[in-house]
């Protein structure tokens, strides 16, 4: 079973960043619903910035990895909060690149290596 909670942050300047909260087991149906989700924010925020924040996951299959690696190379910020999360977001972001991104894996303080935040 996977929650998915969808968050609108508001900064100060009135700028907006969607948030899809996980927390569970992202594999099977929960792959294609996380993959409707995102389509539907996608859509429907003009360009805004998404993240995709592993917030409890405890497992993830390679379908799951996949979604999420196109998620990443679309633009979107993979936030880990723990360990095994964080393997996971490392491995996708050093198997996929971005325009202008070389493959390497990304040094700490980048973009891609947020943690709690």
């Amino acid at each position: 079973m996977l929650r998915i909670t969808d968050v609108l942050d508001m900064a100060a300047d009135g700028r907006a960043t969607w948030t899809l909260r996980l927390e569970g087991t992202l594999k099977g149906e929960w792959v294609r619903e996380l993959r409707r989700s995102w389509r539907r924010i996608r859509e429907a925020t003009a360009g805004a910035p998404i993240r995709v924040e592993l917030a409890d996951v405890s497992f993830v299959d390679a379908a799951g990895k996949v979604l999420l690696a196109e998620m990443y190379r679309g633009g979107v910020d993979i936030v880990a909060r723990d360990c095994l999360t964080a393997a996971v977001r490392d491995e996708i972001v050093a198997g996929s690149s971005r325009q202008g991104h070389s493959g390497s894996t990304p040094k700490k303080g980048s973009r891609a290596w947020k943690g709690s935040s």
